[in-house]
């Protein structure tokens, strides 16, 4: 399963459609956005065929959306007789031809398959339906924690002014799970290590840089170090914004984080500051790493013998805690197009795909993360794929980020300071609280400085 967000990191920050103009379409409608020409989807199901025997699902490409195309998409239309045609692109792509399709209502697609950042922007702009108003009937075996990705107003966390007092709906429902959990090489703990301190001492007692690292980040700047930072200060008890949009980073408890990440400096490759994904997963597959935290994605290379050189030592758990256990959580999600020509067959697909009988079997699918709990916690299929017990219990603890849709650069901001703070401590081996509570004031200041002059939180 790739992972989402390395593809959003860079390119999220080019949207054209802007916070100011979410407001607006939550006030008056999505007649009063203002949005950069963007060439049109196409399908042949137009809106004005009437057809109510088929839908059209867009979605960017992503291997963690193999089973869901080649299997039960297949599987839908033998039980129903319901037609689907489904078209994939880049994420890049599918963001502005998705968004363009329900500003426009032009119906070339009935279901987007969508990143659950996008939803606050979406909803709020009318891009997709309210799926409480299309009578959707949510499985009540789905995890809370995936399930409340898809409200609009969040139905927890800091809302934005102008939808502080709307009523919560949902307006997109969760298809898989995707969240971090931790990966660690089991040799070298005697069980799942349940909080820092006990990766810690396995890193100090046992790591023997560079044959064998005690750790391994996310250092780019952006979205990967940011992803790299969030499960140790949820850990910690901080939050990425409070709930008055203050920035909960600067404080003791993200202090505590970033100097925590320093301490594993020691374990740690000395390019770290440079790895994304790739280079960091790189080090546990050839067995130079005891432990680090990733999605979901990585489940499926841990006992590939062509990718590990581990096969069948890596196993997974929640990420650590520290007063709790903290995950950061990116859903894949999907929505019903404003202009949906076939809604109700839409809602029938989702339904259908997120009822428990379906999510069993999309467990046993090369163990996707499904998103209910009875498939998560099956005894049979867990015995298979020892990773969703990890994946359900890392949701049941996950930390949202903010829902608005100016969190990508809340991210960037953050994630630049992050990374210079990493290359400064890399650096000079000492100094790491003064470095870290620099850095961490200096982002609280930009975040705090760029929600003002946006205007509608404070």
């Amino acid at each position: 399963m790739a992972q989402k967000e390395d593809m959003k990191s860079d390119s999220i920050l080019t949207r054209q459609f802007s916070r100011r103009s979410v407001l607006k379409a939550g006030l008056v409608g999505a007649a009063g956005l203002s949005v950069a020409p963007i060439l049109e989807a196409c399908s042949p199901f137009s809106s004005s065929s009437g057809n109510t025997d088929r839908i059209v699902i867009g979605t960017f490409q992503d291997n963690a959306m193999v089973p869901f195309r080649d299997v039960f998409i297949k599987r839908f239309q033998t039980e129903t007789g319901i037609k689907v045609q489904y078209n994939e692109t880049n994420y890049d792509a599918w963001y502005q031809n998705s968004k363009n399709d329900g500003l426009h209502k032009t119906g070339a697609y009935d279901i987007y398959v969508m990143d659950d950042n996008w939803v606050p922007e979406f909803a709020a702009g009318h891009v997709i339906q309210s799926l409480d108003k299309l009578g959707f009937k949510v499985n009540p075996d789905i995890l809370a924690n995936g399930l409340n990705q898809g409200y609009w107003p969040p139905k927890t966390g800091a809302k934005m002014k102008a939808f502080a007092s709307a009523t919560p709906e949902l307006y997109a429902i969760v298809i898989i799970d995707d969240v971090e959990i931790l990966y660690y090489n089991k040799q070298y703990f005697d069980g799942a290590p349940k909080t820092w301190d006990d990766i810690a001492r396995a890193a100090q007692s046992k790591s023997k840089p560079p044959s064998l690292y005690g750790w391994s980040p996310r250092g780019v700047k952006g979205n990967p170090i940011v992803q790299t930072y969030l499960p140790l200060l949820n850990s910690y008890g901080g939050n990425f914004v409070n709930q008055d949009w203050s920035p909960g980073f600067a404080g003791p408890e993200g202090l505590g984080a970033l100097e925590r990440l320093f301490s594993f400096i020691p374990y740690m490759p000395s390019g770290s500051a440079e790895f994304d994904t790739d280079q960091e997963v790189q080090v546990l597959l050839q067995g130079q790493c005891m432990a680090l935290t990733e999605y979901t994605g990585l489940t499926h290379q841990v006992d590939d013998p062509s990718a590990s050189k581990v096969s069948g030592q890596i196993n997974m758990a929640a990420t650590p805690s520290q007063e709790k256990s903290g995950p950061a959580i990116g859903t894949f999600i999907c929505g019903i197009a404003s202009g949906a020509p076939n809604p109700q067959g839409a809602k029938k697909f989702l339904e259908w795909f997120t009822s428990s009988s379906v999510q069993l079997d999309f467990a046993k699918t090369n163990g996707s993360a499904a998103v209910t709990g009875s498939a998560l916690t099956d005894k049979t299929i867990s015995s298979q794929f020892r990773w969703l017990p990890a994946i359900a219990d890392a949701v049941n603890n996950s930390v949202a980020k903010p829902h608005t849709p100016d969190e990508p650069k809340l991210e960037d901001i953050l994630g630049t300071r992050l990374n210079e703070a990493l290359v400064q401590a890399l650096s000079q081996k000492s100094g790491y609280r003064a470095i870290a509570n620099a850095k961490l004031t200096q982002a609280a200041n930009e975040v705090t400085a760029y929600l003002k002059q946006q205007g509608g939180y404070f």
